[in-house]
């Protein structure tokens, strides 16, 4: 004769349930402690950004190494050219060597011209004499009665020139607007360039440079 068995009631089958499932996750968490660990490392848009930043500094460090290479830009030669000026005196550029030369293009009808004039004035009162000259030439345009007026007028006392068909100081200078004002250094380069008007204070500055004062 066989025992009955006993009939298991509710709460304890919950009981058994719970320890199963406590059981299991345990048994999780071992396995995956054993498991080996997965090193982190950098993501790949990580190393992206960073190859692209070492690339950058690599491409400004090369170029500043060719830049280092080339040679300084070279200066231009002041065009030459004779003139004769208002007083009848011939005006040439080559033999103006050893001085600054202030090269003024204008033109009688031109009103930012006039204004110039008055900065010239204070340049050639500042500076005017053996070191520095400066020359005003006038459009071929214009004729000689009108640069003597102009002259009277503006009270130029520099040297005063008119372009003509033969020298093309115009063209040669590639003038385009004026005034335009041209410094060329002692040895017959040019030094500075400026199309519209150009204050007297900056004229100084550059002359001075020249001048070493």
């Amino acid at each position: 004769m066989t025992k009955k068995k006993k009939k298991e009631s509710w709460k304890e089958r919950r009981r058994r349930a719970a320890i199963k499932q406590q059981k299991a996750a345990e048994a999780e968490r071992l396995r995956r402690e054993r498991e080996p660990k997965k090193s982190k490392g950098w993501s790949r848009s990580k190393v992206l950004g960073i190859v692209f930043l070492v690339l950058i500094v690599l491409v400004i460090g090369v170029y500043a190494a060719w830049q280092n290479t080339q040679p300084a830009p070279s200066r231009q030669l002041a065009p030459i050219f004779t003139l004769i000026d208002l007083n009848g005196n011939g005006v040439s550029l080559e033999n103006l060597k050893g001085k600054v030369v202030v090269l003024d293009f204008f033109a009688t009808w031109c009103e930012p011209c006039k204004t110039e004039m008055s900065h010239l004035a204070q340049i050639n009162k500042n500076y005017g004499g053996s070191e520095v000259l400066i020359i005003s030439i006038g459009s071929s345009s214009d004729s000689e009665s009108a640069l003597r007026q102009f002259m009277e007028v503006h009270n130029m006392t520099w040297v005063i020139a008119c372009d003509t068909s033969e020298e093309k100081v115009f063209d040669k200078y590639d003038i385009m607007y004026i005034p335009t004002l041209v410094i060329v250094d002692q040895n017959g380069y040019i030094y500075y360039r400026n199309e519209g008007l150009t204050d007297a204070s900056i004229l100084s500055s550059k002359i001075e440079g020249l001048l070493g004062t």
